[in-house]
């Protein structure tokens, strides 16, 4: 498993800026709701300790142990995300976790639990989207056993792509390297990237299905995660489609698009935009 894992990422890092359009977020940035409360209550007990610690700033200042959860948890934010986004800087990194920890921490299994079967099994993450750092879930086999009861979820979809992104896909799944991909099965306007002038029908693995684009972000291990501010819906108990069969396709209140998060199993055919 951990050599499969390595050729996985070195098969994603030869192209990382053509493979995707947007950025690659690592797997180790997601953490269980248990795993976040443990950092947050550390964080707590370090700020008792003395008015020392503090982040308020922009910069980390106190015990060494208290920079070292910090980076454990938000090395990436800091580190990467930083340096990739003009709105985003290291001071409202450290702005945010100050109030993760006193405060939004505590709401969050009360604000999305009833999303979920068992929110207290799935991985979450934070990062950088319209001006604000956003909850992200991880759609693993762990959500989609849970939502679909079935890791075997084969329907036909739609893909917006590139000649060169059909190659790449159609490789990965010959090497048996497949990653999951956003598709969908209907769109009320114009796709918003002219670049993307190839649509690629294709069977694939249905991983999590959803009405409406929920923004999702590709990781390093294949899979991809969704904006949580983007689980309800108009009029709906939520965004997160349940049928299988016809994948909400007939139920399009934003006048946008369904988002089908699937692992591509055969390509069909192609066909110009």
């Amino acid at each position: 498993m951990k050599l499969l894992l390595e050729n996985w990422r070195r098969f994603l890092n030869e192209d990382i800026k053509v493979w995707v359009l947007g950025y690659i977020k690592p797997d180790s940035a997601f953490h269980t709701l248990g795993e976040w409360e443990e950092f947050a209550r550390e964080m707590l007990r370090l700020q008792k300790e003395g008015n020392t610690i503090r982040t308020r700033e922009g910069e980390i200042k106190g015990a060494p142990e208290f920079e070292a959860l910090i980076n454990k948890f938000f090395s990436f934010q800091l580190d990467t995300d930083v340096d990739r986004y003009d709105l985003l800087t290291r001071k409202n990194v450290l702005d945010f976790i100050e109030d993760f920890v006193n405060h939004r921490f505590w709401g969050l299994k009360r604000e999305y639990e009833s999303y979920f079967p068992d929110i207290d099994k799935l991985r979450f993450a934070y990062f950088y989207s319209r001006g604000d750092l956003e909850p992200y879930v991880l759609i693993d086999d762990e959500f989609t056993e849970q939502v679909y009861g079935s890791l075997d979820n084969v329907v036909e979809l739609k893909h917006y792509t590139t000649e060169a992104g059909v190659e790449r896909i159609r490789n990965a799944i010959t090497n048996g390297n497949p990653y999951d991909i956003s598709s969908y099965t209907v769109m009320t306007q114009p796709f918003f990237r002219a670049t993307s002038n190839k649509v690629m029908i294709f069977k694939g693995n249905v991983r999590a299905a959803f009405r409406s684009d929920v923004k999702s972000y590709a990781t390093d291990t294949g899979r991809r995660a969704v904006n949580m501010y983007r689980l309800e819906y108009p009029d709906k108990e939520e965004n997160l489609c349940l049928d299988l069969e016809t994948l909400c396709a007939d139920d399009q209140d934003t006048s946008l698009w369904n988002e089908i998060i699937a692992t591509p199993v055969e390509i069909l055919k192609v066909e110009d935009k």
